[in-house]
């Protein structure tokens, strides 16, 4: 199905009628891409169909499912883990108890660091928390489960971290399928839940990943998220994006740039508010 921008707003305006499937921020580049995989995935000819099947819960969480970008590999970009393990996490602030990945799509970024923390030996520590929309997903990352055609790469990926030969224990490898192993995904909550829910204003976060998701927002959703997790990031606390992604100007003057190449940044102990945006 070919999709103009006119079918575009109709479809992501009913979508917005649903809890968390308010996706009209953003990029119209990214939506039209991704409405029309969804579309061909799920058999849907026509917009007034997929209007239609929006009353159907397990439709709308197919949909949710499928808008989630998948996390390609686990320890994607290893000088970036590195340099967290090393240099982020021994400073973390001292009554730190949440480590928080808003946006976790697949469980890679959340079980890479569930591995940082069990090699540093701050398993009890600190608890991770991602969140998803998707019910799909949740099951999935709370089952360990994670695409089996990356295994090489991740197995790469962690040499080049940790130049050690413990890889194949994190992992239980069957017919066409890769799981965490119980240990490491135990270090792992996901609530199926937007991030902006409040319940997470509840914890005390020291450090937030969320990384490559606003390549996806446009300029007001990228401004008013990044707001909202700086807020919720305990001053002291650390937050990195991706390597392609900028802060809003607004919150470069406000935080605190660890490293400009990997997208660290740090909050103040004492930070001003963000309402003259």
């Amino acid at each position: 199905m070919n999709l103009g921008i006119n079918d575009i707003k109709e479809l992501t305006a009913s979508m917005a009628d649903f809890p968390d499937m308010d996706y009209s921020d953003y990029a119209f580049a990214f939506l039209k891409r991704r409405l029309s995989m969804i579309c061909k995935q799920l058999h849907i000819r026509r917009k007034e169909q997929f209007i239609e099947y929006l009353s159907k819960s397990a439709f709308r969480d197919d949909v949710k499912t499928l808008m989630n970008v998948e996390t390609t590999e686990m320890f994607r970009d290893p000088a970036f883990w590195r340099h967290l393990r090393d240099q982020v996490m021994p400073k973390l602030p001292e009554d730190c108890q949440t480590l928080w990945l808003p946006h976790e799509a697949s469980g890679e970024e959340a079980f890479s660091l569930a591995i940082i923390l069990h090699e540093a030996g701050l398993s009890d520590k600190y608890k991770i928390l991602c969140n998803n929309t998707s019910l799909k997903n949740c099951e999935n990352i709370a089952a360990g489960r994670i695409n089996p055609g990356h295994n090489d790469i991740n197995q790469t990926n962690y040499k080049r971290l940790e130049d050690k030969e413990n890889y194949e224990s994190y992992f239980e490898v069957g017919n066409n399928s890769l799981t965490v192993s119980q240990q490491i995904r135990n270090l792992v909550q996901c609530r199926h839940e937007a991030f902006h829910s409040q319940e997470n204003s509840k914890e005390n976060i020291g450090l937030i990943l969320f990384r490559n998701i606003s390549i996806y927002y446009n300029r007001k959703l990228t401004d008013n998220t990044f707001r909202l997790l700086v807020e919720k990031l305990m001053p002291g606390g650390f937050i990195a994006i991706g390597v392609k992604e900028e802060l809003p100007s607004f919150l470069q003057e406000e935080l605190i740039t660890i490293d400009k190449n990997e997208k660290i940044f740090q909050k103040p102990s004492r930070i001003r508010n963000f309402n003259h945006v």
